[in-house]
Order: C-alpha cells, then sequence, then structure tokens
C-alpha cells in the first residue's frame, strides 16, 4: 500500500461539461473509496465546457486524459487531420437518448410525432443529429414532417413539454434524470430496433502517454472500471459518495435521503450504459469496430473516413479489467449509508 500522499502521480483529467456532476460518477468516487490511491494515483478533474478544449488540452498535455466524443473527433479526422489522441476505454456505451412525451399525451410513436414540434437542449449538441436519425428510422422526413424548438437544457427542458411548448423532447439519459428529480413526468416512446450504435463515450490519450505511461493509463482505467461494477451494484452508495465529495452540487434545502434521491435517478439512468450491449462481452471498457462505422455512416462521413481503426484501441483492455470484480461488487452490497 502507498503510505503517503508525496509517492502519488499527480495526473489531470479533462471533459466538457462547465460543472462537476453525477454524469461522471464513475470517475469521482475512485477517489472516495482510495481506487486511485491503489494504483498510485492523485486525480484533479477539469471542467474545460467544450470537446474542442478537451482536445486542444490532450494536444498540449494540459490534461492527461480526456473524454473522447466520435461526434466531435470525426469531423476532425474527416479534414484529413491527425486526431491528437487516441480512445483506449469506453466508459458510456451507446445508446443514451430517448424521446419522451406527457404522461397523458395521445403520443404513442414516433410516427405520431408527424406535424408536431419536437424540442432538443440546443441545436449544437448531439441530441440534434440523433432525433433526425430517429425520426428517419421511423420513416418521417425530420426537415418537413416536424418542427424543431431549443428549449434549454436540464429542468428548463422539462418545463418546455409541461408546458405544451413543444409536444416531444429529444434528450439522453441523465438530462431526463435530472427532469424527473425536479418532479416532473414523463413517458418515452418506444424506439426503432434498428437504432445506430451511436453516443459512446471513451477515455482519451495522446499515443504519447499510451506508449511512456501505460501503467498510469491501466491504472486510471481500472479506477473507472471498479467504481462502474461498484455503482451498478449499489447505486445509492454511490449518490452518496457524490454528495460527500461535492456538496455544493447537491440539490439544496433537502434532507441526505432526499438529496441521494434526486442524485440516484440519473445515475440508475447511466450506469446500465457501462457494461457492453453484446452480453458476450463482459470485459468493461472493450470497443467495437462497428460502432464507430456507425458514427461515421451516422454524420455522413463515409466518404472522407475510411478507416476507424487508428482511432482506438483496445490493447490495454485485459490489462484494465485484471481485478477480482466480485471482491468490488461485495463491498459494494455491504457498503451501509451513515444515518446522518
Amino acid at each position: 500500500s502507498i503510505s503517503s500522499a508525496e509517492n502519488l502521480e499527480k495526473i489531470k483529467f479533462g471533459y466538457a461539461q462547465k460543472s462537476i456532476s453525477p454524469i461522471i460518477i464513475n470517475f469521482l468516487i475512485p477517489k472516495y473509496l482510495g481506487y486511485y490511491k491503489e494504483e498510485g494515483l492523485d486525480v484533479e478533474f477539469l471542467t474545460l465546457g467544450a470537446n474542442a478544449t478537451v482536445m486542444a488540452s490532450l494536444d498540449q498535455n494540459r490534461i492527461d486524459f480526456g473524454v473522447g466524443v466520435p461526434s466531435f473527433q470525426l469531423p476532425i479526422v474527416a479534414k484529413g487531420e491527425k486526431l491528437p489522441a487516441i480512445n483506449f476505454y469506453e466508459y458510456t456505451y451507446p445508446f443514451k437518448w430517448a424521446v419522451a412525451v406527457k404522461p397523458d399525451s395521445s403520443i404513442k410513436s414516433l410516427l405520431d410525432l408527424k406535424g408536431k414540434t419536437i424540442g432538443v437542449s440546443a441545436f449544437g449538441v448531439t441530441d440534434f443529429p440523433v432525433g433526425k436519425a430517429l425520426l428517419k428510422l421511423s420513416n418521417l422526413d425530420p426537415e418537413k414532417d416536424v418542427k424543431w424548438l431549443a428549449v434549454g437544457a436540464g429542468t428548463k427542458a422539462g418545463q418546455a413539454v409541461e408546458r405544451n411548448d413543444v409536444s416531444a423532447l429529444i434528450y439522453f439519459d441523465t438530462g431526463f434524470g435530472q427532469i424527473e428529480a425536479s418532479g416532473i413526468k414523463l413517458r418515452y416512446l418506444p424506439l426503432p430496433d434498428s437504432v445506430p450504435k451511436v453516443g459512446g463515450l471513451y477515455i482519451s490519450a495522446t499515443e504519447e502517454t499510451l506508449q511512456k505511461r501505460q501503467k498510469v493509463a491501466i491504472g486510471f482505467a481500472r479506477s473507472v472500471a471498479k467504481a462502474s461494477h461498484f455503482i451498478q451494484a449499489n447505486p445509492r452508495a454511490a449518490a452518496y459518495m457524490f454528495i460527500k465529495l461535492y456538496p455544493e452540487a447537491a440539490p439544496r434545502g433537502k434532507t441526505l435521503t432526499q438529496q441521494i434521491d434526486a442524485i440516484s435517478i440519473s445515475i440508475n439512468k447511466r450506469m446500465p450504459l457501462y457494461s457492453h450491449y453484446d452480453k458476450n462481452i463482459s470485459d468493461l471498457g472493450r470497443i467495437k469496430k462497428s460502432e464507430w462505422e456507425d458514427e461515421v455512416e451516422f454524420y455522413g462521413l463515409k466518404e472522407k473516413v475510411k478507416d476507424v481503426s487508428k482511432l482506438f484501441t483496445n490493447n490495454l483492455i485485459s490489462e484494465i479489467n485484471n481485478f477480482d470484480r466480485q471482491k468490488i461488487i461485495n463491498s459494494a452490497k455491504a457498503f451501509v449509508i451513515p444515518a446522518n
């Protein structure tokens, strides 16, 4: 075991959010659980606000690891530029979007959205192209058959549905969690079977980091993998740890139990996506080439991005998963949230 903090290697992890939130809880709670320390690491989290900033920060060695997002990376590759980073661990698998309506709405399927107004948080986020693709799969023309409205993020988006500003909202899992935590009720429409495997999120690092600091890369991702198993076994404990680590990010003026309830909603929506959708794959973080090909097709870049194999690697996955999974699950199940 590591005797003193001096022996820990300081590393920086950057992601494209404006604040700390449960959306990256599997990166945050290893700090509480001591997983980073066991790997000899001391991790600092940097909220960088935009995917472009994350990539630039990796390129300039201002951070060691960052979140990799295909919807941002592929257009760079399509321009013939070299990506400054390689994706080496998939920490959220596709597909994280849903289409929600009011519980008493007459809309029962995506086809019923014809002639209606659909809300997205903003036009510059992935929700919008994903929404259009879902309508196409349901034989609707996303340009002609519906109207689109940018309604803002979080609770604001939910209020737009509640007030009938929009008939439906296309949003992602933890965003819907935030809306539900505020007390707004929603009903989710069934999605087509042929939904493309898009929207995976990755841990990225430069080629140099993966070569020269392989042990650090493995230790960082292994801590995230352990936390992912822990969360799936005891999401409420994870919510409690989040509140203890970041009390300022918890809902104000509520009891601890109410805070845990609120944060658990987002966690419960995201945590199934830590495991691979292909049930034959039990390793966490393993990346399928077909997913990247889906992303290329989804963004209409097939002519420009011919080979996706250089964008990711599975070389470290076996080593990352080299820990006692059952021991983690048992410790999660045994964790008792203190009463105060």
